[in-house]
């Protein structure tokens, strides 16, 4: 199998070691690894197969990556050298704030890949991961130079799948976490808790999130960056290897073609992206991180331009996190359900990662069969005829928030503002959300070392599961997973010099008929100016240091419209 590099790549000496044996660094790197780990396959061709590790979330990927590297070996094929890096350290401890986990990844990428890809020399790349987090970061690398002029392949670990209690009730990992807050609360005894423990998600998978994880993979899938599996449950796997056969079969075409990035990859696979977020209601996560993910490219989106891309489109797919079903329920229907969006126009005919379009991608799979199963309906007859991942805007997210336009949010509302600095000062005011006050707009803010508010969200939930009358709000400048956002009027990753100014008292007005978000005054006046003002009059609190990666991160911390990241 006789490999070369894009001529385009060797044009940065500085990033991309053409020849191993001109830098002393680079031939001592590849030495070690050869003699370490013994790669199967043709050496003086390796690739580099990158992947978290670290985090039992991770798992699935080291068998998909050992027979990538076996079936990559075949015929004088080129050795793939593996580079696992510490996934749960970066996501347990370089987080810098509210959205710090792209921060961190982002860090970790250009330490990692960045860095490997010199130490390594290249022809093409295998990357993998499964969370919300990896693959924005990995998508965001694969757009800078000389990166985008090597050939690569993504895999996606699976998802984790979802317990069953003996009375045929589903549970998550989400499900446990509530069940262990009312349980600290007094409101489940311990038999409650020991039940749905032992039934609770028991295999390995990629994410405690399903929809947020699953999420990047759909939306991924849909742009050409990942070929759909036909079933990623993480135990199923016989299903996660044939996934990674077809995928390195297409691979090793696109090495040997010289398929790369910066020739397939364009806006109309990012508007795919976009327009998947709204089909089959992924994650807030998704539309959050979109404009760093298309910095690298040369492609400018903002809050704005992404919701122009999503307005139009109908909600096809009964999924969490507003729908009914965990994402684990769409099986092997997603080939299908692309095939069908494709040929009915909805989604873009794009160049795939490999080389081919979706179209032919996806051509042998069956069509997708409407009246035999209960996640997915026609574009003619859809869930609602409009998103119901949506941007809100007001005098609180000038420039954009994204919310779950779920039940919760389809009524106007005001509340009266209580503001907690801290997820724990939330805790203790509510007695472990045990005395959420009605009509109260809750305000999480934190300070740069604020993780994110899974705690928060899973008791709120808790507790509006407990009191269906309960009607409450949740408002947060941290990046956060937005479990609440199902239940509660929530919005999240607000801007920090328009959130921080809130006082106690203060009231604010959720609109649905206007999708803004605002203070107003007594009379019910949005306050626009005073909140523009006070916005112009903030000034970052002088943090205290950390002695760790966090101080150089929070130096760069950009805001949600620039996509929560760093560049």
């Amino acid at each position: 199998m006789k490999l070369s590099r894009d001529p385009r790549a060797n044009g940065h000496p500085d990033l991309l070691t053409g020849d191993i044996n001109e830098s002393a660094i680079a031939w001592t790197g590849d030495q070690h690894y050869r003699a370490v780990f013994k790669p199967r396959g043709n050496p003086e061709t390796p690739l580099l197969g990158i992947y978290p590790m670290g985090s039992p979330c991770d798992h699935s990927l080291v068998g998909m990556f050992d027979l990538a590297a076996e079936l990559l070996a075949e015929n004088d094929g080129p050795a793939m050298y593996q580079v696992p890096f510490s996934g749960f350290t970066d996501h347990r401890g370089m987080e810098a704030s509210g959205q710090g986990f792209s921060n961190a990844y982002k860090f970790t990428t250009a330490w990692t890949v960045q860095g490997t890809i010199g130490l390594m020399t290249p022809f093409g790349i295998v990357a993998g991961g499964g969370c919300d987090k990896t693959f924005p970061m990995i998508i965001h690398t694969m757009g800078l130079e000389p990166y985008r002029y090597l050939p690569w392949a993504l895999l996606h670990a699976g998802h984790r799948s979802v317990g069953r209690l003996p009375d045929g009730r589903e549970v998550t990992i989400g499900d446990l976490a509530m069940t262990r807050i009312r349980h600290l609360n007094g409101h489940a005894d311990d038999a409650e808790l020991d039940l749905v423990r032992r039934h609770a998600v028991t295999d390995v998978g990629v994410c405690e999130n399903l929809a947020s994880a699953m999420s990047n993979y759909v939306a991924l899938c849909c742009g050409g960056f990942i070929l759909a599996g036909e079933d990623l449950h993480a135990a199923n796997t016989q299903g996660r290897m044939a996934l990674t056969r077809q995928t390195i079969a297409l691979y090793r075409t696109a090495l040997e073609k010289g398929i790369v990035p910066a020739d397939t990859i364009g806006p109309d696979n990012f508007q795919n992206f976009m327009r998947a977020i709204a089909l089959f209601g992924l994650s807030t996560n998704l539309p959050l991180h979109l404009p760093w993910m298309t910095h690298s490219w040369g492609i400018k989106h903002t809050p704005t331009s992404i919701w122009r891309g999503m307005e139009q489109m109908p909600w096809i797919s009964d999924l969490q996190p507003v729908g009914k079903y965990p994402v684990n329920h769409i099986g092997s229907m997603l080939p299908s359900v692309i095939k069908y969006l494709v040929a009915e126009n909805v989604l873009n005919d794009v160049t795939s990662i490999f080389g081919p379009k979706l179209s032919e991608l996806y051509k042998s799979v069956p069509d997708i069969e409407f009246d035999t199963q209960k996640i997915f309906y026609p574009v003619e007859r859809p869930m609602a005829s409009q998103p119901q991942i949506v941007l809100y805007r007001g005098n609180l997210c000038p420039d954009g928030s994204w919310v779950k336009e779920s039940s919760s949010m389809r009524h106007s509302s005001d509340y009266q503002v209580q503001v907690c600095a801290t997820q724990r000062e939330f805790f203790d005011d509510t007695q472990n959300a045990t005395n959420l006050t009605n009509r109260t707009c809750y305000v999480i803010t934190g300070d740069h070392s604020t993780i994110e508010l899974l705690s928060a969200n899973f008791a709120i939930m808790a507790a509006m599961n407990n009191d269906p009358e309960l009607d409450i709000a949740l408002l947060t400048d941290q990046r956060t997973s937005g479990f609440a956002g199902a239940r509660a009027k929530a919005a999240y990753h607000l801007p920090r010099n328009r959130l921080r100014q809130l006082k106690n008292g203060n009231r604010v007005r959720f609109a649905p008929e206007t999708r803004t978000i605002d203070r107003i005054d007594d009379s019910g006046v949005p306050l626009d100016a005073e909140m523009d003002a006070l916005a112009a009059s903030y000034v970052e609190p002088d943090w205290p240091k950390t002695g760790t990666v966090k101080d150089l991160i929070n130096t760069h911390l950009s805001s949600a419209n620039d996509g929560s990241a760093i560049y």
